[in-house]
């Protein structure tokens, strides 16, 4: 069975997608949708599809959409898409207000249809990984789990470095660690953070750092934009033994007092590939809207908690 895509955005991620979706089997990229028309005709001459300014146009010929628009314009776009009757996927983070979040799922529940979002660690090795590590309980209890990712890059001059377009470092980049922490852990119970701006004039938080509490063990995320090195961390600590990303990639495992060993991961099933399977077999995705609302929550709880200097209590937000 043919599945009909499209997508909505073509930035950076918008193209990404839509090439991948492309070249996959049984789906067709019925057509992709912009306002800027210089930049939607160059993506859809290059695939070879349909070009649309309005993407009201390109619903009635889809079963599905990935909404790639940034996150100060996608709440209208994914509500009338959910009206439509239309499967949505849609890049993280959800919204940049709980509102925002809180209109978009009571838009898709109500319409009945998928509301998957872009939270692509769960599909990327060395995290998942780690995640089915743990889930198969060959760690035992979780101790501690933790990532580090400084990735410099200068925001100063795009949208991504106006906190109110972007929500800064926390929301557009650190969303992802947290909701790996989160997808390991369970639901956060506490949060305790710190925000900063480093560079002269810069208008959007630039790098973060938090701890998180669990039912059982602790989490922490630090990630940065500011300039200096690139680096990355990524490991996980358990009562039975540890695995830990080293620098070239390398996922090293030791349980209790045995040999070290090195983990060489299979191939796992793409994030365009899954939403696709989702429409199909009718299935939950692995990353739901609910969860990305619970991610936002969690960031505004960050940001509070750099305001006052106090750890905060978290609601559950999930469903």
């Amino acid at each position: 069975m043919m599945t009909k895509l499209g997508v909505i955005g073509c930035g950076g991620m918008g193209r990404h997608h839509a090439k991948i979706v492309h070249d996959m089997d049984d789906v067709q990229l019925v057509g992709v949708a912009d306002t800027i028309e210089s930049k939607v005709a160059a993506l859809a001459n290059e695939l070879g599809v349909a070009a649309y300014t309005d993407f009201h146009d390109l619903l009635p010929l889809v079963d599905g959409v990935m909404v790639c628009t940034p996150p100060f314009a996608r709440t209208d776009v994914v509500l009338d898409c959910a009206d439509g009757g239309k499967h949505v996927f849609a890049e993280k983070p959800i919204a940049l207000s709980l509102e925002e979040a809180d209109r978009m799922l009571e838009a898709t529940d109500r319409a009945g249809v998928i509301m998957m979002m872009g939270y692509v660690l769960r599909f990327t090795h060395p995290f998942q990984v780690l995640y089915e590590l743990f889930a198969a309980g060959e760690l035992g209890r979780l101790v501690n789990c933790w990532t580090r990712r400084y990735m410099p890059f200068d925001t100063s001059k795009i949208w991504y470095g106006d906190q109110a377009k972007s929500g800064g470092v926390a929301l557009d980049f650190a969303s992802h660690d947290i909701d790996w922490v989160r997808w390991v852990g369970g639901d956060i119970q506490r949060v305790f953070g710190r925000v900063d701006r480093v560079r002269p004039g810069i208008r959007a938080d630039e790098h973060v750092h938090a701890l998180f509490t669990f039912a059982e063990g602790i989490g922490s995320i630090d990630d940065s934009w500011v300039p200096g090195l690139g680096h990355s961390s990524i490991g996980l600590v358990g009562s039975a033994g540890s695995a830990i990303v080293s620098e070239d990639g390398t996922i090293r495992k030791r349980l209790g007092d045995g040999e070290e060993t090195v983990i060489t991961p299979e191939p796992s099933e793409a994030i365009q590939t899954h939403f696709v399977r989702c429409i199909r077999d009718g299935l939950t995705p692995k990353v739901t809207g609910y969860d990305a609302r619970a991610v936002l929550a969690i960031v505004l709880a960050i940001q509070e908690s750099s305001r006052t200097g106090e750890a905060i209590l978290l609601q559950t937000a999930t469903q």
